[in-house]
């Protein structure tokens, strides 16, 4: 078993902690799994080399089968504007495991130090990690934006979870929801720029890895003075 994270000792696994994610079991298999082993809480099946999410307009989504249980997980992460608590349903969104600090988020900090209440979009916002850390730094606004859907339901949920209050449009446009600061959008960040009319002082740009990001800054340009690629 491995952790994926630095420990001080042997692992050890209480009760509900364990998600299991294999290629080869079948949902009677899981079922069974979760109930007589008392560590695991759920079981999810898929290859472990594919990315869960979606590219962008042009890809195929990809996501693995929750066979049983539950398989929602929470990641504190440490930030200099204090801790976040990141909620992820692991059947759909990427997971990167924590380390002791944080590359995205001290790149951000570095980013952030030079402006006074700056505004930023999250172009590429996941589960709006980032974003949610500029809105603790005393960003004047963010605009988050994600063309997966199960991101953008996810970034709400962290949004409630740390302390920031969310209204949702209640409309089929573009514009999910919003709250104090801060607004949420679900479109290719290719055709984001045909949404909105404003200029940003930082576009930050968080893709899948290995993925080719130059149209990504390109079309970060078209609505930011800075482009940060993460």
């Amino acid at each position: 078993m491995t952790p994926g994270y630095l420990t001080d000792s042997l692992p050890y696994l209480p009760e509900d902690s364990l998600v299991i994610l294999s290629d080869k079991v079948d949902k009677r298999c899981a079922e069974t799994i979760v109930k007589e082993v008392p560590e695991v809480k759920g079981v999810l099946k898929g290859d472990s080399r594919k990315t869960v999410g979606i590219k962008d307009s042009d890809s195929s989504p990809h996501v693995y089968e929750l066979l049983a249980g539950c398989d929602l997980r929470c990641d504190i992460v440490q930030t200099s504007y204090g801790a976040l608590g990141i909620y992820k349903y692991q059947h759909e969104i990427h997971i990167e495991f924590p380390e002791v600090k944080s590359f995205k988020i001290e790149t951000l900090k570095k980013v952030l130090k030079d402006y006074d209440k700056p505004s930023v979009l999250d172009c590429t916002c996941g589960p709006g990690t980032l974003g949610i850390a500029c809105l603790k730094a005393g960003a004047r606004k963010v605009v988050f934006n994600d063309i997966w859907n199960p991101a953008i339901e996810t970034t709400l949920i962290n949004l409630e979870a740390n302390g920031f209050p969310v209204k949702l449009s209640g409309s089929e446009e573009e514009l999910i929801a919003s709250g104090n600061k801060f607004e949420v959008y679900s479109m290719d960040i290719r055709e984001l720029a045909n949404c909105l009319d404003e200029k940003f002082d930082i576009c930050i740009v968080d893709a899948f890895p290995g993925v080719d990001t130059t149209e990504f800054i390109e079309a970060a340009g078209k609505l930011g003075e800075k482009v940060v690629v993460i």
